[in-house]
């Protein structure tokens, strides 16, 4: 999807990856300058894309929140309050260092490591070893990918990085930054802009 997600049609459910609400507060706190908008951006996106899909669940891959306890929390749980119909999963990250108190509160129910269902592996970090039987998605990497014009030109972009085992989601969140992926054998990548996703290989 365009909107950085993958839409699990048969089971109307959302896989999310690095969120990472929080974040803009956290930066301006340090005294580092964010447009007054990027939070707010980041629900509206959320708020398209569940208008888009309908979907009924949501699968978090982690790293939905970014730092420690702040205001952006309580925009979350306000959000949440407002999608108490939908379902929540979310599958710890290395940056989810809340409570997990906080995260039952808001009635999403919390895995330490994996989850699983259907023969799918929902999780944080990438695998490095596969269960042929099952395919892998994660988050974690925020995986980008260069594309270059004439002359020096060149663009920047989140991507999905798809090998035979295993999908990695770009991330969701604004200004979480991205890790620059390479070609490799069985792979595919598909760049996403606000309006198109194509594949680059």
């Amino acid at each position: 999807m365009t909107q950085r997600a993958v839409f699990w049609e048969e089971a109307q459910t959302l896989l999310i990856g690095d969120l990472h609400l929080g974040k803009v507060t956290h930066f301006r706190k340090e005294g580092i300058a964010i447009p007054n908008n990027a939070a707010a951006n980041n629900f509206q996106r959320l708020n398209e894309i569940v208008r888009q899909t309908g979907a009924t669940r949501i699968i978090f891959l982690g790293d939905l929140f970014h730092s420690q306890y702040n205001s952006e929390w309580e925009t979350f749980r306000e959000w949440r309050a407002g999608h108490h119909y939908i379902e929540m999963i979310i599958v710890m990250g290395n940056h989810d260092i809340l409570p997990v108190s906080l995260l039952l509160e808001c009635d999403l129910r919390v895995y330490a490591n994996d989850y699983e269902e259907a023969g799918f592996v929902f999780t944080h970090h990438p695998k490095l070893e596969f269960d042929i039987s099952k395919f892998v998605f994660a988050g974690h990497v925020h995986p980008v990918f260069t594309s270059y014009g004439k002359g020096r030109q060149s663009v920047r972009l989140p991507c999905f990085v798809v090998d035979k085992y295993q999908a990695i989601l770009p991330s969701f969140g604004v200004f979480t930054g991205g890790y620059q992926m390479g070609l490799a054998d069985d792979r595919k990548i598909y760049i996403t802009t606000e309006t198109r996703i194509f594949s680059v290989c």
